[in-house]
């Protein structure tokens, strides 16, 4: 199931295909508001960029902005639905975190102007837009916080340690690859994730030698 025009579109064939083509449509308009910036793309850039008539792209899209708020309810909707579901598991929390961890980056390496357009052009959203993905935005900060205070709980985090700033500190170190991944660094994103999980979790682990799994 996709979010496609802020709903969701299940599987028969004319909506697959449909779907598949307007993502490709949202991909050259994620690639060219990172490459040129988002004030100065329009529609007709990414008309050319997909070699179509401008006419042929109001069949996906109207408007530009509707172009960036369908960018960022698909990288939100998923940052949402994979943080839910480790919340709810019963893996050990440091388990959690280097799983939360992998899957924030894992965009970054996937859909990187996706990742790109979302950390720095939600802000241009139209009122109502930003107001809805800014919940879900919150949605997925309240899922990282209950992650940590799960840790908390079963004594595998310090019992001192503050869950709001620490969920702050935890998802600004995993933004911040997107400003030096492919400048400073071509590592693996798996092997990053795992660098950020180390340096986070020895910070803020109990040094208890056991602790029960997050619940």
């Amino acid at each position: 199931m996709q979010l496609i025009n802020g709903e969701a579109v299940r599987g028969r064939a004319p909506e697959k295909k449909y779907r598949a083509r307007y993502l490709e449509v949202l991909n050259a308009a994620a690639k060219l508001f990172s490459a040129k910036g988002y004030q100065a793309a329009t529609t007709t850039h990414i008309a050319e960029e997909l070699g179509i008539h401008q006419a042929s792209l109001y069949y996906y899209l109207k408007s530009k902005e509707q172009a960036l708020e369908q960018i960022c309810e698909i990288a939100i909707d998923g940052y949402v639905r994979f943080s839910q579901a480790i919340r709810k598991s019963r893996q050990p929390v440091t388990t959690k975190l280097r799983k939360l961890i992998f899957m924030h980056l894992i965009t970054l390496e996937l859909r990187p102007n996706f990742f790109k357009v979302f950390q720095e052009n939600r802000k241009d959203l139209g009122d109502q837009a930003r107001h809805r993905i800014g919940q879900q935005i919150r949605t997925y900060e309240s899922n990282v916080e209950s992650i940590i205070r799960q840790g908390i709980r079963a004594g595998a985090l310090r019992a001192d340690l503050n869950p709001v700033r620490a969920t702050l500190a935890l998802l600004a170190l995993c933004n911040s690859v997107a400003v030096w991944w492919h400048v400073r660094s071509d590592e693996a994103i798996q092997l990053i994730a795992k660098d950020l999980a180390d340096i986070f979790i020895k910070g803020a682990e109990s040094g208890k030698a056991a602790a029960k799994p997050g619940v």
